[in-house]
Order: C-alpha cells, then sequence, then structure tokens
C-alpha cells in the first residue's frame, strides 16, 4: 500500500509488471520485493537487540512491541510519512525541502517508535543499503524509473532514502512482535 502511495503521485513509473489497484499504482514485482525487504529485515531485529540487551531503550522497544496497537501506531506513522512525501512531491516542493522535512520525520519516527542504538543502526543501514540494491536491480532488470530523479543522471530520487530509514521501526516492531511469539514457544516446557 505505501509503495502505491507514491506512485500515484508518479514518483516512480512502473515499467514492468505495471498494475492498478483501485487508485494505486504498483508492479506484480513490488509484494515480493518488499517481502524479501520485511524478511532479511525481520530476522536482523532479534540479532541486533542481542547486541544491547540490558539497554533499558531495547527492553522498552521489546516491551512496548507486544501491543497490537503500537503496532498498528507504527505502520500508521509510516503510511503517513509516506503520504507526507508524496503530496510534497506532487506539490512541487523543492528536493532539498521535501529531504529536510522527511529526515526530521524519519528521525522523530525513530525517536518515538524505537529509540534504540541499533534501531538507528538498521535504519541508517537501511537508507544507504536499500537505494543501492535499488539501484542495482533497475539497472538489470528495469521494473521502474524516476521520471523526475535528480540523482545519477536522474536515475534515483535524492530524498528517497529517508523513506527507507522511516521503514525501519514499523517492521522492527512487527518483528519484534512476531519474535516475542517464538521465543515464548521456545520458553515453554515440553509436557
Amino acid at each position: 500500500m505505501t509503495d502505491g502511495l507514491h506512485s500515484s503521485k508518479a514518483l516512480q513509473v512502473y515499467d514492468l509488471g505495471a498494475i492498478q489497484l483501485g487508485g494505486l499504482n504498483t508492479s506484480l514485482a513490488v509484494p515480493p520485493l518488499l517481502g524479501i525487504f520485511y524478511v532479511v529485515l525481520g530476522a536482523l531485529v532479534p540479532f541486533s537487540d542481542n547486541i544491547f540487551p540490558d539497554e533499558p531503550a531495547t527492553q522498552k522497544a521489546q516491551e512496548r512491541a507486544k501491543d497490537v496497537p503500537f503496532i498498528a501506531l507504527s505502520f500508521g506513522l509510516l503510511a503517513l510519512l509516506t503520504y507526507l512525501s508524496a503530496v510534497l512531491y506532487e506539490s512541487g516542493t523543492p528536493f532539498n525541502q521535501i529531504s529536510l522535512v522527511l529526515g526530521l520525520g524519519a528521525f522523530v519516527n525513530w525517536f518515538l517508535l524505537d529509540g534504540t542504538k541499533q534501531g538507528l543502526a538498521l535504519s541508517t543501514i537501511c537508507a544507504i543499503g536499500a537505494p543501492a540494491a535499488e539501484l542495482v536491480l533497475l539497472h538489470f532488470v528495469p521494473l521502474w524509473h524516476y521520471p523526475r530523479g535528480d540523482m545519477l543522471g536522474g536515475a534515483f530520487v535524492s530524498w528517497v532514502p529517508w523513506c527507507y530509514f522511516f521503514y525501519v521501526p514499523a517492521v522492527q516492531n512487527l518483528a519484534r512482535f512476531l519474535w516475542s511469539f517464538c521465543k515464548a514457544d521456545t520458553n515453554r516446557s515440553p509436557q
């Protein structure tokens, strides 16, 4: 859905497997790609949380992630930030201003929904690594393009890394929620 918020404003135009679901545009390739992103990021969460297991911020993040309304809030804020980026893009806001607004929003989102050192590190890694992976993928398989790209000869949009950054707390909280069930199952004694 969040992908559709961007593509409905023509941030990216799908060149392969394009489909329209209501007012949202996407590609058949997007759900599997986002699924891979979610799974890889989700698998990194317990390992990163174990770097600082006794930190109060880690314990607080793990405890809050057991709350379903908190998970819903995390994804609601993700959708809100994605929508904000799409509206700013569509209105013609200069990219440096969009980047400033989204950078501030991404930091506040991390602080409110995660607040851990490892969360900040994962968000930063995703903000750098995901666009790099996207550029490599699009070089070999042109699934979409950015009609108003302002970086790398028009191949990419400079503020998109902030979108990857603000994706992380929501996925992290969902992963913590799911991992808490796995942990609970392994802690049960055999009967």
